[in-house]
């Protein structure tokens, strides 16, 4: 763990110094993310202006969800989608060996080898939205919330990390799986909103089979109301499962994987 940790702090040191390049790109990508937010609060005004509740979260409920869904996708922007991308890409081309032939998991260098540090100020604007709508919500505000929000956060971030290496793992055996990822960010949008305020078939298949809603809802309400622990633990089994059936998919893919060298 602490050598995986090292590597990441490697790559985000390179990644950093690659992008200080292009600062115009820092700074174009901070501004699209001030106008999304600032686009989303107004929606809010018009809501709120009419109705005190949205299937029965409150308006500062809602702006942690925000802030959560905005965590979430700089994650996803920064570090999921650049990376299993060119993993896409390597083995099209064959050239995977480079990265299997490494001293050091597959898997991990396949995933976090590249960090796209512009789009982590998505997830610092995001944390900044969360922590005022929770500071509106309760005057009790502590330490325990943010460990407990941190926590099932970093399940669903987790969760959310199978779901994308199980989409990515399928490309040993199918040339094409650009419509499947692109399937996902037209859902992704959905875990802007209460997962409430969908019908049930749209709920199932945003918070369960892919889970776009499920990672933002559960973190954000848990932020301001609390988390039972045998929700959370749930929760941290669900991950723990996830990420181990992707896993082992992974491993059961590349020994599929035909080489250039072969």
């Amino acid at each position: 763990m602490i050598r995986h940790l090292r590597h990441v702090w490697l790559f985000l040191t390179l990644s950093l110094q690659d992008d200080a390049a292009y600062r115009a790109e820092f700074w174009s990508r901070l501004l699209m993310t001030v106008y999304s937010l600032a686009s989303v609060a107004a929606g809010l005004w018009i809501i709120f202006s009419n109705t005190d509740s949205i299937s029965g979260w409150s308006l500062d409920q809602v702006i942690v969800l925000i802030g959560t869904f905005h965590i979430v996708g700089g994650v996803v922007r920064a570090v999921f989608a650049p990376n299993f991308q060119r993993f896409v890409e390597e083995v099209r081309s064959g050239t995977l060996d480079f990265l299997l032939t490494k001293p050091a998991n597959g898997q991990f260098l396949a995933s976090f080898r590249r960090i796209a540090v512009p789009h982590l100020a998505e997830s610092a604007l995001g944390a900044v939205v969360a922590t005022v709508g929770v500071v509106r919500a309760s005057s009790e505000f502590g330490l325990g919330q943010v460990l407990v929000y941190g926590f099932s956060l970093a399940c669903g971030l987790t969760i959310l990390y199978a779901f994308w290496l199980v989409m990515i793992t399928f490309v040993f055996w199918f040339v094409r799986i650009e419509n499947v990822t692109q399937i996902f960010w037209s859902l992704f949008e959905a875990g802007r909103y209460p997962m409430e305020i969908y019908p049930g078939w749209l709920r199932a298949l945003i918070g369960y089979l892919i889970p776009v809603a499920i990672i933002t809802t559960f973190p954000a309400k848990g932020f301001v109301t609390g988390q039972s622990w045998v929700a959370l633990v749930g929760f941290a089994l669900a991950a723990a499962l996830a990420l181990y059936g992707a896993s082992r998919l992974w491993r059961y893919g590349v020994a599929s994987y035909t080489s250039a060298s072969s």
